[in-house]
């Protein structure tokens, strides 16, 4: 997917710091409910006990001592009236909430008290007046609800609708049949939200989103290691070794490493001896038939023989080369790629050849001259056997440097591209042992750029021509 991270530290820094997220949202979601749920028992469980105890006062008293009482009682957080008629709320509610305070006034009233309980989710009505101005419920108010509680103003809806409040009410039968109504605000949650909780809980997701980052991080940074020296092998196959230190993983991976790279060292050296004995084998028999050749009278027989001898030289010496080509102990230097250009068009002007030079680099380049040298050698000389002339092209960037040699030949068919890099694959209609050549050239330039960390390609120009693009890394 592509909105997914690329690099395997951001996948799994997203699926750690997801999975941690809904893990946190799960938890405050279990916990807020559960704070509710004791909330609702330790307040109810305050209130019912307050009623009942109401309720007993109430039961003893005649009515001008009721309404004395109360008077007096009519105070935040309860607010009670004698005068509110019964009212039959229809079908029990069978909300949580509202069950369990039931419940709760059952036990502190007695079930055998008729009384009736309504918890709704209007807005509450507007706070009982001041402890000087106690003054009894719906009274020199101008307007009153259904059951004759006074409406809100626009500034009470506002404040009850931040904290998450609900109206409460309650009408208990006294014994001789009066009953008395109460009410009051009963908060879901204390302040609408636990803002201490819901900072641990942030708290506690931030300290450890951090944690697995940096986890995360130690686990990646050894891959990412390891890629780099493997990219880094390519150019310098005597590259230090890695460190062996870290998790057994990470050691093991190190040390695995390690001897491929010791294995693959004494491999080259193992082919680089074998290339000295050959190359010093073949070249003692070629001299030997070489002044045996002179000895011969017939003039025309004589050059056909040299003629050979120089064929196999030539192509000995060019197997040997490519076969070297995965190794150079060239040392790495900066080099003014602008000076090597100038070299090679001044090598091939001196033969008679054009060579033209677009643009130019602007800093020195890290390579092996020598190795830089022999690749562009082959390029150049490859575009004027096939192509007449030669056009180099030069476009500096930041991170890569870009050679364009193209040629004024006939280019070549788009399935054959790829294959003229093969050791001695040739083109028939084009690339002949007449117009000499060994058929090594492009595949030792390649080699020499993929020992430098870049790549070599070949493309048809659109308007005639082929193109052997160079890319070096900076």
């Amino acid at each position: 997917m592509r909105l997914l991270p690329q690099s395997l530290f951001g996948r799994l820094l997203l699926f750690l710091t997801g999975g941690l997220v809904l893990a946190q949202l799960l938890s405050a979601a279990i916990l807020l409910q559960d704070r509710e749920q004791a909330l609702y028992h330790a307040i109810g469980g305050h209130v019912a006990q307050r009623i009942a105890a109401i309720v007993n006062l109430l039961d003893g008293l005649d009515d001008s001592e009721r309404r004395r009482l109360v008077t007096a009682l009519d105070l935040p957080p309860t607010r009670i009236s004698l005068d509110l008629p019964w009212e039959n709320v229809g079908e029990p509610d069978e909300r949580y909430h509202t069950a369990l305070f039931r419940t709760l006034l059952g036990r502190q009233l007695g079930f055998a008290r008729p009384f009736q309980l309504e918890i709704n989710d209007d807005l509450p009505p507007p706070p009982p007046p001041p402890f000087d101005r106690p003054r009894r419920f719906a009274q020199d108010q101008p307007a009153t609800s259904a059951r004759g509680w006074t409406d809100q103003p626009p500034r009470w809806r506002m404040h009850a609708m931040m904290l998450g409040l609900r109206n409460f009410v309650v009408q208990v039968r006294l014994r001789d049949g009066a009953t008395v109504t109460f009410q009051q605000v009963l908060p879901e949650e204390i302040m609408a939200w636990p803002t201490r909780l819901l900072l641990i809980l942030l708290i506690l997701l931030v300290s450890v989103a951090v944690l697995a980052a940096l986890a995360v991080r130690a686990l990646t940074r050894p891959l990412a290691v390891l890629a780099d020296a493997a990219a880094e092998l390519g150019r310098d196959i005597r590259r230090p070794p890695l460190d062996e230190s870290g998790p057994l993983e990470v050691r093991r991976a190190a040390h695995a490493f390690n001897t491929m790279q010791k294995r693959l060292i004494r491999y080259i050296e193992d082919r680089d001896r074998i290339l000295a004995a050959v190359s010093h084998d073949l070249r003692t028999p070629i001299s030997r038939l070489r002044l045996r050749t002179e000895l011969l009278d017939d003039s025309p027989l004589r050059e056909k023989f040299q003629a050979d001898l120089d064929d196999m030289q030539r192509m000995a010496q060019a197997s040997l080369d490519f076969l070297r080509g995965g190794e150079n102990a060239e040392p790495m230097a900066p080099v003014d790629l602008n000076a090597l250009l100038e070299s090679v068009q001044e090598d091939a002007e001196d033969t008679g050849h054009e060579v033209s030079i677009t643009g130019t680099a602007r800093r020195p380049l890290w390579c092996q001259p020598l190795a830089l040298k022999r690749c562009l050698t082959n390029l150049v000389d490859n575009a004027l056997k096939y192509g007449q002339r030669a056009e180099i092209t030069v476009a500096d960037a930041p991170e890569r440097l870009t050679l364009i040699v193209r040629d004024q030949g006939p280019g070549i068919p788009e399935a054959e591209l790829d294959k003229v890099f093969e050791p001695f694959y040739r083109l028939e209609s084009s690339r002949s042992r007449d117009t000499g050549g060994t058929g090594l050239g492009l595949s030792i330039a390649r080699n020499v750029a993929r020992a430098h960390g870049g790549e070599l390609t070949l493309r048809n120009h659109p308007q005639g021509g082929l193109e052997a693009v160079l890319e070096l890394p900076r």
